[in-house]
């Protein structure tokens, strides 16, 4: 169990914090996705490096005001608690949940990630916000196995200045809050940099899907995945949507472009969120499309 100063969540500055939204259904697919790539990793002995830009205070007690506040895990990772899943990457996401889960915890992606490391890997998880950094560097200090550092900067700024790493092995999880239009702008170029200095960076990017509620943002997601189509040696997407994005629902759904994926991720991701979908609800489905496939030439 992870023993978190809730009292820190009092002096919060910036208008985005995670807590609101922890456990929801974008919470689902991308902590599998994340997950997916980590494993492959694992499969090697040689060491590696994750990076997450928007790293979040880590793990959520259900019990703040902040997740009861909205109650958007009760949608999300409820519905999946206590199933027996058939698909070994669900399996696999539910094993890492559950511990946190039955102390009432919802855990984000740098402690999934944490925990999954061994002694030789490292990670960077970087936070902007004050108050989530200092909660982050306290969950995090409490289960690091490997080298696990965590930093108070701009996310996007910060992947740029500490990739490569030395062994050249490792992925990014990018899922900042788009709560700027121009991020949309600006994550495509921060892709391209990263991946002019590691052209096998495995990258993980979370989007939001945005009904037409959403002014100038709808289709900005869209717009971005297809701006990245020629990056990577191949990239594909996987979507769960959750609701009509005409129905006026303003977040109907969201996916994970990635770029340079591990082999079979596309599989493990179809197969799991096939059976996430039929737990969530009839309104919910799920897509798997390459964006970008292998030149034979």
């Amino acid at each position: 169990m992870v023993h978190i100063n809730l009292s820190l969540y009092e002096f919060c500055v910036l208008s985005y914090l995670h807590a609101f939204h922890a456990g929801n259904h974008a919470d689902v697919i991308k902590h599998l996705c994340w997950l997916g790539v980590i494993n492959y990793l694992k499969k090697k002995e040689k060491p590696f490096t994750v990076y997450d830009t928007h790293a979040g205070a880590g793990c959520y007690a259900l019990t703040g005001e902040q997740m009861q506040k909205n109650r958007e895990f009760e949608t999300g990772f409820v519905p999946l608690a206590g199933i027996n899943p058939q698909s070994s990457l669900l399996s696999g996401y539910l094993d890492a949940m559950t511990p946190h889960w039955e102390n009432l915890q919802y855990a984000g992606s740098p402690l999934l990630a944490a925990n999954a490391l061994r002694a030789q890997d490292n990670a960077h998880f970087m936070e902007l916000h004050p108050t989530e950094s200092e909660v982050l560097t306290q969950v995090i200090r409490g289960v690091a196995k490997g080298n696990t550092h965590v930093h108070h900067r701009d996310g996007l700024e910060g992947v740029i200045a500490l990739t490569p790493p030395s062994a050249k092995r490792g992925a990014i999880l990018i899922d900042p809050p788009y709560e700027r239009l121009n991020e949309y702008e600006a994550i495509p170029t921060t892709i391209r940099k990263i991946l002019q200095r590691w052209a096998a960076a495995q990258i993980v990017l979370w989007y939001p899907l945005l009904s037409g509620r959403a002014g100038r943002k709808a289709g900005a997601s869209e717009a971005m995945v297809s701006g990245l189509s020629n990056v990577g040696k191949t990239s594909f997407t996987a979507e769960l949507r959750v609701a009509d994005k005409h129905l006026d629902t303003g977040m109907y759904g969201s996916g994970v472009m990635v770029i340079n994926p591990p082999w079979q991720l596309d599989a493990q991701l179809h197969e799991a969120l096939d059976e996430v979908s039929k737990h969530l609800g009839p309104s919910v489905s799920s897509t798997i499309n390459w964006v970008k496939k292998e030149s034979n030439s």
